[in-house]
């Protein structure tokens, strides 16, 4: 089959891949029934793509560097989500500038990008793979402000999961459920993150 053929099977298969994510969610989504949608065999399919996690993948690829090009901009190149954080010595008060600027670039990709914003929060493994990474940047954050040499701490990386799990949580709701203006959603996302921040103070002073 010709490359440009099969490169119009593969946009026929991401685009009936969406619909289905959409529609069933990650877990309730099917192998077959995204054949069935892309009029083609499942064996057929499983040549292009192996499984549902592969498919989510690269829908949401796009999406995940535009978050991760913001997030290495803001940081001054100190984060990305492409590597393993080390301990990260930018203080609360730069980090609450920062956010501001990230609360709106945020809701901006998720205006321009809502369905792949939508599959890339659902419980697929790569979202996994985020929230770990999420939770590590939060230690290395607490480690560079408050000082604490073990990040291996297990009180630490107990709040540092409880935290990536709450704000994703609290940003999905945001985004999902708000049928306000971007203005609004702007606002409440900034307001939801500058929380996290004035409870991490509080939390690891009583930590310490």
């Amino acid at each position: 089959m010709p490359q440009v053929q099969k490169d119009d099977v593969r946009e026929t298969i991401l685009e009936s891949a969406r619909e289905e994510f959409l529609e069933h969610g990650f877990e309730g989504s099917s192998m077959r029934r995204i054949a069935l949608r892309s009029k083609m065999t499942v064996g057929n399919l499983y040549r292009y793509f192996k499984n549902k996690e592969e498919l989510s993948s690269i829908i949401v690829s796009p999406t995940l560097k535009l978050f991760d090009d913001t997030v290495r901009e803001l940081s001054g190149g100190l984060i990305s989500m492409g590597r393993e954080n080390g301990q990260i010595d930018m203080p609360l008060p730069l980090i609450k500038e920062r956010l501001s600027t990230m609360s709106d670039r945020l809701v901006d990709i998720y205006d321009s990008h809502r369905i792949e914003v939508s599959i890339l929060m659902m419980g697929t493994e790569l979202n996994k793979k985020i929230t770990d990474w999420f939770a590590d940047l939060i230690a290395a954050l607490i480690a560079g402000n408050f000082g604490l040499e073990d990040r291996k701490d297990e009180r630490l990386a107990i709040l540092s999961q409880c935290y990536a799990h709450s704000i994703f949580s609290g940003i999905k709701t945001i985004l999902r459920e708000s049928k306000s203006s971007k203005e609004d959603m702007r606002l409440m996302v900034k307001i939801y993150l500058n929380s996290f921040l004035s409870m991490l103070d509080n939390d690891i002073s009583a930590l310490m």
